[in-house]
């Protein structure tokens, strides 16, 4: 055991002897700046994607929901990103990946690089000229069935 005491003698910190070369740290006493992305969790890391704006945001909760645990390293990146290119350029390529449905940072990279439009939503048209009612079918299948 190695104890730590201040100047008064009074005990400050105990810790299991290493092995030479090796060191242990108590979580407590580790400066907030030296605690790495990754070892501070997803919760964290989407309250800083969060900055970015709504498209990014949606895009990070989805690849949490997709990937569980691994999805904080893909966090990290996309918080990295930010050091290279304007949050609006992330903001809109994670608008653009959420809209394919591609959850992974390196389509977020390739949108930023090239851009790419939004896919459109079509809406769904029920009933057209020339559509054919859902009932022509079944009589379709019907006499299909009574010929043979």
């Amino acid at each position: 055991m190695v104890r730590i005491f201040n100047d008064r003698m009074e005990p400050i910190q105990v810790h299991v002897r290493q092995e030479p070369g090796r060191f242990s740290t108590h979580h407590a006493n580790i400066v907030a700046q030296k605690i790495s992305g990754v070892e501070r969790g997803a919760a964290w890391q989407l309250e800083r994607v969060r900055r970015l704006g709504p498209h990014s945001l949606q895009w990070a909760e989805s690849v949490v929901r997709l990937r569980g645990v691994e999805a904080v390293r893909v966090l990290v990146g996309l918080m990295s990103l930010t050091e290279r290119h304007p949050t609006k350029a992330i903001e809109h390529a994670c608008e653009i990946a959420s809209s394919y449905g591609a959850f992974h940072l390196r389509t977020v990279r390739a949108l930023i690089q090239k851009g790419a439009p939004k896919q459109e939503v079509m809406p769904f048209i029920a009933e057209h000229p020339i559509i054919r009612p859902l009932s022509a079918y079944g009589q379709f299948v019907h006499d299909a069935f009574q010929s043979q």
